[in-house]
């Protein structure tokens, strides 16, 4: 009963969040981007689609046409992989030498992977990142154990958890697995279940109920009326 509770909670989130304007908007144009460009064969389409997402996405990436390069030039059946869902791919699009320094742009390489692939790649951020995190520090997503112990299988300390998290096969697995226990495993997508959690933020704000997940504050809700 709680579960069916939560995901009726989690579709109504999804259809309000939807209708949040200017990200509907955001969400729109990127769609139709990736419908007319789908593949990474004509170069200043890869830039459009890396400079857009950056944008709306906040990816905080200043050298984007380096990055286009790095995709576009620097890494092998870029199709094919996102197309089988190849997680590898994440890690190859995220480290990038610019000017001679080496970065990290995980967060990025998730979304630009789950823009073309929503159902194969679950995006990473600050927002689902402290959810899971929370969950795990509270025991509410076994069987990872939060524990200052070592050599406990499955146990790690906070920190240690949140940034395992940044290993992308650990984060999907971790996803999946709150997914399961949640209800939520082969009803929501792996983008639905984002548009939850990033819905419920925006609107709920700090209050929203991170242990429960669910009800949201629905006072705080100003956008739209998630009741029909």
């Amino acid at each position: 009963m709680k579960q069916e509770k939560l995901l009726n909670d989690a579709q109504k989130t999804i259809k309000a969040a939807a209708q949040m304007e200017p990200y509907a908007m955001q969400e729109e144009i990127l769609q139709r981007l990736v419908k007319k460009y789908p593949d990474h064969k004509i170069k200043a389409a890869v830039e459009t689609k890396v400079k857009t997402l950056n944008l709306y996405y906040s990816t905080y990436i200043l050298a984007t046409s380096r990055m286009t390069e790095h995709i576009y030039s620097e890494i092998d059946d870029v199709d094919a992989r996102l197309k089988r869902g190849d997680r590898s791919l994440v890690n190859d699009i995220a480290k990038v030498t610019i000017n001679g320094n080496n970065y990290d742009f995980y967060s990025f390489a998730t979304k630009y992977c789950a823009l073309h692939q929503p159902k194969k790649f679950p995006i990473y951020d600050d927002i689902v990142g402290s959810v899971l995190t929370k969950l795990f520090e509270d025991g509410n997503l076994p069987p990872y154990e939060c524990t200052r112990k070592r050599n406990v299988k499955n146990g790690y300390s906070r920190t240690g958890f949140a940034t395992k998290l940044r290993d992308y096969d650990f984060y999907v697995a971790v996803y999946d697995r709150f997914m399961e226990l949640y209800g939520l495993k082969d009803k929501l997508t792996y983008r639905e279940v984002d548009n939850y959690l990033w819905g419920a933020f925006k609107m709920a704000g700090p209050k929203f109920e991170i242990k429960k997940l669910a009800p949201i504050d629905r006072s705080k809700i100003k956008e739209v009326n998630i009741n029909k």
